[in-house]
């Protein structure tokens, strides 16, 4: 059975290549590779970020208030038929602390819920409630899609899953003819060689991961997709900027 429900800490580093490549061999002493990163090879996750004409929900996100949400259509794969499966994703932070609501759909439902305001029929108690709560986010901020981001990522996982390590790469964005049905766009950062690092863990970091990290002098930091592509691509950022802002 898919979880539907996350709730956990998200930790993010900007690493080189190298940096990337040794802690990855490291980090396969404690976990195991993700069942969609066998033998180190990659996935592309694809996505529809909702937002507001003006972009109300990043720019209210850049502001680092205590509590934020954001919605989000997920796809794991492209070009996409209409009984292929898609998740649909409340994210909100209260503190520092992140929670995930998803419910999965065939692509069909997903789209004739959110052009159509056709509620899917689910079985579930759970995923009604999360099409109850995503409906409510859309109509409280009108919100329509507002940006497609993709990206490569490699991942690692423990094997009770309570804490993930995924890398992510090429980082393309587009807010032109938002959908899942064209995969093009413009690279967030314009460095190939950076890779985005992010843990995911319910409770503190194990000791050996702590010490990893501080043995690379490596410091979470701020950091966005979305964040990052509206300041370059949008309020015209530097794209040298790589202290960027945290959903």
């Amino acid at each position: 059975m898919q979880n539907t429900i996350f709730n956990r800490y998200e930790r993010k580093y900007l690493l080189t290549k190298k940096q990337k490549d040794e802690l990855y061999t490291f980090f396969k002493t404690y976990l195991v590779e993700d069942p969609y990163s066998n033998e180190g090879a990659h996935y592309t996750i694809y996505n529809i970020y909702f937002d507001t004409p003006d972009f109300s929900i990043i720019r209210n996100s850049i502001q680092k208030p205590v509590y934020k949400e954001k919605l989000r259509l997920r796809s794991y794969q492209a070009p996409l038929e209409k009984d292929d499966l898609v998740f649909l994703e409340i994210k909100k932070k209260h503190r520092g602390k992140i929670n995930k609501r998803r419910v999965t759909l065939t692509y069909q439902q997903a789209r004739d819920f959110l052009e159509h305001n056709q509620m899917p029929k689910v079985t579930s108690y759970m995923d009604q409630q999360i099409l109850n709560e995503i409906k409510y986010f859309i109509d409280v901020h009108q919100a329509k899609p507002g940006a497609f981001i993709k990206y490569d990522r490699i991942a690692l996982m423990s094997p009770d899953d309570q804490l993930r390590v995924t890398f992510d790469q090429d980082i393309l964005f587009r807010n032109q003819n938002v959908s899942l049905d064209d995969i093009k766009g413009e690279r967030v950062l314009s460095n190939q060689d950076y890779w985005l690092m992010e843990v995911k863990s319910e409770d503190n970091f194990p000791f050996w991961l702590a010490r990893k990290l501080s043995e690379y002098e490596l410091y979470s930091q701020s950091f966005s997709k979305y964040g990052k592509a509206y300041q370059k691509f949008l309020l015209g950022g530097t794209t040298d900027d790589y202290i960027l802002y945290h959903y």
